[in-house]
């Protein structure tokens, strides 16, 4: 199981209502239920980040207007990032 996972199963433990947002290299990607409903909120394609588990995302770049949307359509969300604030 990947370190990105384990804590997403972490996060969701504490909170299963919020959607959370990792930052993984040049992207903020969701995992799992979290990736599922980003892509039906936004038309995001789905793709495998392993075998078990599924991911989609966007670039860095867009975090704000992303974060906009999330804000717009009332979902609770939290960004995973040792930088953001």
């Amino acid at each position: 199981m990947s370190k990105l996972y384990s804590e997403y199963t972490k996060l969701k433990c504490s909170n299963k209502d919020k959607l959370y947002l990792f930052k993984n290299g040049i992207f903020y990607i969701a995992l799992q239920d979290d990736a599922k409903k980003l892509s039906q909120i936004f038309d995001f394609k789905i793709t495998n980040l392993n075998e078990n588990v599924v991911k989609c995302g966007f670039p860095l770049k867009r975090l704000d207007h992303y974060i906009n949307l999330l804000k717009q359509n009332e979902i609770d969300f939290e960004i995973i990032d040792n930088n953001y604030r």
